[in-house]
């Protein structure tokens, strides 16, 4: 019982994990969007150009001087993230409660053993 407990939690935390964004948005103090695509661009060739330079392409366009950070979430990814989060509560409590209902089964039945062999 208590690996099973123990693999219903894990599947939840696997399932909140996998739920998140991973998109990126790119920053800078003048930004523009054809300026980012053509050094976006040339990162990208620089990069393939020269492989022994191991350098990555958000690498690159951080020394160009842009900043990355999380893109917020769209209405429909915050629904979706809603959606599990409610699913995997459900699940944690009905786990928790077989959990609660076996070992107060376990208890009584020790109880009455007890009780029995006196």
């Amino acid at each position: 019982m208590k690996r099973f407990v123990i693999l219903i939690i894990l599947i939840a935390f696997v399932t909140v994990g996998c739920a998140g964004t991973n998109k990126v948005r790119w920053t800078k103090p003048d930004f523009r969007q054809d300026q980012f695509d053509k050094d976006r661009e040339d990162c990208i060739q620089a990069v393939k150009d020269d492989p022994e330079q191991k350098m990555t392409v958000e690498e690159c366009l951080a020394k160009k001087g842009y900043e990355s950070e999380p893109e917020p979430p769209s209405d429909k990814e915050k629904s979706k993230t809603v959606k599990i989060a409610k699913t995997v509560g459900a699940v944690l409590l009905v786990t928790g409660a077989v959990a609660l209902y076996i070992a107060a089964g376990v208890a009584v039945f020790g109880f009455f053993a007890i009780i029995g062999g006196m």
